[in-house]
């Protein structure tokens, strides 16, 4: 008898996953591209999802695509490795550690970005140096990041020990997201580094791994200014939801991906 999804609870819903996964080598490799398609997606790159997975088992760069994406793609890829094995081996997230998985994540797109008083290098994962905008937002001024980035890693490193039950560990992972992107510590790479801290958080109890779909780009966006606008994560964090249960429903009843 087929299942009812639309009337799964959300422990339903990861047991399914889980009993989909079948060849769990391949169906990891397929997730992680997954991933790594619709992370690079929303934030412009061109690359279909066929041909994500054909860059990630080449040797070497495809012809006829363009070449900053691909390099994004593939330095996306190996920052996402890097940060599920450190939730796997459940090592804590410092301050330290998130910069090294930017450097990572921006190595072959990065580069030198200028102020009026310095510079800073976003391929080595040095945080801001500038106070700015982004969009209508006021940032969080520059000396003032690395203590918030402290506290912020703190908080999760915490929570992350203590919460038990798959809702509060999605919605932790969901808050933590919002709140990195908005401290917005780097010069480049930020909506990648906060979908990569969210899967840290999922990982380090290992559950499945939430993504946000490439063609809701546009109600993820209003998602996040409607909390920023409202000074609560709330509505990320419903949208958040709605996404990871899309995920769960079509990936649970798929073991692999054409």
């Amino acid at each position: 008898m087929k299942v009812d999804v639309t009337t799964e609870t959300l422990p339903q819903l990861l047991n399914r996953y889980r009993a989909a996964t079948g060849d769990v080598t391949t169906y990891t490799f397929n997730t992680h591209c997954l991933l790594t398609y619709h992370s690079t997606a929303i934030e412009g790159s061109s690359l279909t999802f066929s041909q994500v997975q054909a860059l990630l088992t080449e040797s070497g760069l495809l012809t006829g695509l363009p070449v900053l994406d691909q390099l994004l793609l593939l330095d996306h890829y190996k920052a996402l490795n890097e940060v599920l094995l450190l939730a796997s081996q459940r090592e804590p997230i410092n301050r330290a550690a998130l910069q090294r998985l930017a450097s990572i994540l921006m190595h072959q797109t990065g580069g030198l970005k200028h102020s009026l008083l310095s510079s800073f290098d976003t391929s080595k994962g040095e945080l801001r140096i500038d106070s700015t905008m982004a969009g209508r937002r006021q940032l969080v001024e520059a000396h003032k990041l690395p203590a918030a980035l402290d506290a912020l890693l703190r908080e999760v490193n915490t929570a992350v020990s203590l919460l038990k039950t798959p809702r509060q560990l999605y919605d932790l992972s969901f808050k933590t997201h919002f709140q990195l992107l908005t401290l917005h510590p780097f010069g480049a790479g930020n909506g990648l580094m906060a979908r990569l801290l969210m899967n840290y958080i999922q990982q380090y109890h290992q559950l499945p791994l939430s993504l946000i779909y490439a063609d809701s780009r546009t109600a993820y966006l209003k998602s996040l200014d409607a909390s920023w606008q409202q000074k609560t994560p709330a509505s990320i964090i419903d949208f958040m939801h709605r996404q990871l249960i899309r995920f769960l429903q079509e990936e649970g009843g798929n073991s692999s991906r054409s």
